[in-house]
């Protein structure tokens, strides 16, 4: 019978001319290193080893058996090793997705935390919107979603991982620049500048706004969170973005943060997978890292 423990054996012998050493060195019993060279010879139907004395020698036929196994023999350990490495998310690769807001100002942070943890672990990452997002995700070209927007599917197995607030931002020469508040029907006639369609953040100020009876002027739709700040710092308009995004923009004074009566923008960043499909271990430590570890891989 060929099987790995009878070509050990047989790779052994070459090395070691005694059946009573290789049954020693590969926790077997003498028996049971005799049959194991019996059932080969019986499989190929050729004589493996001679008995000269006390030494096993091999003939030809056992020579070159026991050379062609040592390559494969090689390659089974190193697979075992390998996949010991997986298992315990010491090695391989993980495909995760992001969309813009989280991509840029909270995936960072995480890839350095994950990275420090599991240092042999390939992570590669894709940004886009929310919507784009998902949909690779569903296609199978993702692991796990990074989304600001709702993950929304039976399908969809889905964890929260951090909060985030969406604000008004607007030229630093704007009218609103220096209050503290306005009311929501001033922002009627106002020009937008707002995110791509599919995007989470444009899907939440949309809504918040309309909640409020106001339909936002949109004048330019840019993909890209720090695309619109910039817009807006350029006087184009004015919007409605994570205060991650538009920090930087107001602490150099190019925008200014005003506050909208009756208008809450709050959010959860969330983490998604297929959840028919099993995450790998790399994945499960990734979402350990997130804080949604339970959540987000138990069936």
């Amino acid at each position: 019978m060929l099987s790995l423990t009878t070509l050990r054996t047989i790779r052994r012998l070459a090395d070691v001319p005694n059946f009573t050493r290789v049954a020693e060195g590969l926790f077997l019993t003498q028996p049971a290193v005799t049959q194991h060279v019996r059932s080969l010879e019986a499989h190929f139907g050729v004589a493996l080893v001679d008995i000269v004395g006390r030494r096993a020698v091999l003939t030809d036929a056992g020579r070159f058996l026991a050379g062609r196994a040592g390559p494969l023999l090689d390659d089974v350990d190193a697979l075992e090793h390998d996949m010991r490495e997986f298992a315990a998310a010491e090695a391989g690769q993980l495909r995760i997705g992001a969309s813009d807001t989280v991509g840029n100002y909270a995936l960072p942070e995480l890839l350095a935390a994950f990275a420090l943890r599991h240092p042999r672990v390939r992570v590669d990452v894709a940004l886009g919107n929310t919507t784009e997002m998902l949909e690779r995700l569903r296609g199978g070209a993702l692991a796990l979603a990074l989304v600001e927007g709702e993950a929304v599917g039976d399908d969809l197995a889905t964890a929260p991982f951090a909060d985030d607030e969406l604000g008004l931002v607007v030229p630093a020469g704007h009218r609103f620049a220096g209050r503290g508040e306005v009311a929501s029907t001033e922002l009627r006639d106002e020009p937008f500048v707002a995110r791509e369609a599919g995007s989470g953040t444009r899907a939440l100020a949309e809504q918040a706004l309309h909640g409020a009876g106001i339909v936002p002027r949109i004048v330019m739709a840019l993909p890209g969170g720090e695309a619109v700040v910039r817009a807006v710092a350029a006087g184009i308009g004015i919007a409605i973005v994570s205060r991650r995004v538009s920090t930087d923009a107001r602490a150099a004074g190019r925008v200014a943060e005003v506050g909208v009566a009756g208008l809450a923008m709050r959010r959860r960043f969330r983490v998604a997978r297929v959840a028919r499909l099993t995450l790998s271990p790399a994945g499960r430590a990734f979402a350990a890292v997130l804080g949604a570890g339970v959540a987000v891989t138990s069936p």
